[in-house]
């Protein structure tokens, strides 16, 4: 058996390495240049087309096996992240833009930031990425299947370390609630189903904790706090206050608003202005809408 020195032995290792490099990267253009012809396909057929449904599946079994299971190259806002294909529909490539430059002005790094309602982590990974390594991410969400989702985002960005997630509602007051899900859709909400998806929802029961509690019992007081529990928002605030009290202007608040479903959450109108004025806050509309507390979108909540 031949013998071979250290050096040889390196040496090998390095042509190896480089030969792996170069089948990774041909294999890469290769995966690169399917995904455009499959984006064009589905552009030209419709992408809810039988054609493309049918097909889907296979492509994105094929896209995860291609990645070796750690998730297809994705670019949120102009930053590249690692996705799991089968969630492409739900990062998009351009989401919430103009709240995405927003935050990525104001978050320094360091910054501990709440993600509430995280689904499967659109923002939590920017989150991450905007506070840096020293920065910290905690992430709720009561939703199991977005959970798994949730997790597995989190892997395959090296984010363990800076990420901890909560697989708990939030609410005015804590305990177990009822919780109407469809798979990790993003539309899924404590209380009653979203009509979009009323007729494919699971009813579960999943705990609610209050902000208030969370932040006492561990120690923590974000700088940043992201919420979008579709309807419940008014709710968390509320459950929220100390917090928002005691923080003062080193909290900064941005609130995904869903009036039409207030009601439904056991809020108005009326006791949303109602809290926002004893917090001493105010809606600012970061998504185009004139009416911050009568139409959905998007707000920061300034102190007056």
């Amino acid at each position: 058996m031949p013998q071979f020195s250290r050096g040889e032995i390196l040496s090998f290792q390095r042509i190896k390495g480089r030969e792996k490099l170069r089948e990774s990267d041909r294999m890469s253009k290769d995966v690169s240049l399917m995904q455009q012809t499959a984006r064009r396909m589905s552009g030209f057929l419709g992408r809810e087309s039988t054609v493309v449904r049918t097909l889907r599946p296979a492509y994105e079994e094929f896209l995860d096996w291609s990645y070796q299971r750690r998730g297809i190259p994705w670019s949120i806002n102009g930053e590249a992240y690692r996705i799991d294909p089968r969630q492409r529909h739900r990062l998009a490539e351009n989401y919430d833009a103009s709240v995405a430059e927003f935050l990525r002005e104001r978050v320094p790094p360091g910054a501990v930031c709440f993600d509430v309602g995280a689904n499967v982590g659109v923002y939590v990974l920017q989150f991450a990425r905007w506070s840096g390594e020293t920065g910290h991410v905690v992430a709720f969400e009561p939703n199991p299947s977005a959970v798994t989702v949730l997790r597995k985002h989190v892997a395959m960005n090296d984010l363990m370390e800076q990420v901890t997630i909560v697989p708990m509602a939030v609410g005015r007051s804590g305990g177990e609630a009822k919780f109407y899900a469809c798979g990790a859709d993003g539309m899924s909400r404590l209380g009653e189903a979203n009509r979009l998806i009323a007729d494919r929802a699971v009813e579960m029961r999943v705990p609610v904790i209050t902000l208030d509690e969370f932040c006492a019992g561990e120690g923590l007081r974000p700088d940043w706090l992201f919420i979008d529990i579709e309807g419940f928002e008014i709710g968390a605030l509320e459950g929220a206050r100390n917090l928002i009290e005691r923080s003062g202007a080193a909290l900064n608040i941005v609130v995904e608003m869903h009036p039409s479903v207030w009601d439904s959450a056991g809020t108005t109108r009326s006791c949303a202005e109602d809290l926002l004025a004893s917090l001493e806050l105010r809606a600012v509309p970061l998504t185009g809408q004139t009416n911050p507390l009568g139409e959905y979108g998007i707000v920061w909540l300034e102190r007056r």
